[in-house]
């Protein structure tokens, strides 16, 4: 296996070792990666309708409304008539949706430091100094691909 076989699969390694599968985040049900990312889009605040929705995650209308019924149904989302105009339905996180998603970035924190934990302070020091290059070389990618405006 060369270098670049062997980063690759040590990054692909690495979540499954430290974290659970967001998939199973919810407790009464499975968790879809789409269901995860329409939690997302409704935790910004917005309170988007199904259109709007549709439009920030890419999919289709129908498809993005299949999706909110679910996340409705499941108690993950809201909807609700638009006081300013009552054709309107909006759809919110609800509050299991936030817990979920709440889950998720903590699971997401705190098995990197549950691993930082296990390193010795000469180890530490070795992967800080690792992460920054690698964080440099990732904006330096970011900046070539993608020049500010």
């Amino acid at each position: 296996m060369n270098d670049p076989e062997r980063l690759l699969d040590l990054l692909a390694s690495m979540p499954r070792d430290l974290r659970p599968s967001p998939l199973r985040m919810h407790g009464r049900d499975e968790l879809r990666m789409f269901d995860s990312v329409m939690l997302q889009v409704l935790d910004r605040g917005d309170e988007p309708t199904v259109k709007e929705s549709a439009a920030l995650v890419g999919r289709s209308v129908p498809r993005t409304s299949r999706i909110a019924d679910d996340l409705v149904r499941r108690e993950l989302a809201e909807r609700y008539e638009d006081e300013a105009d009552r054709r309107v339905r909006r759809i919110r996180i609800g509050q299991e949706g936030a817990a979920v998603l709440q889950k998720i970035r903590s699971v997401r924190i705190d098995a990197p430091m549950a691993l930082w934990n296990q390193f010795t302070q000469q180890e530490r020091q070795i992967v800080l100094y690792s992460v920054e290059i690698y964080a440099k070389a990732a904006r330096r990618t970011r900046d070539a691909t993608d020049p500010p405006g």
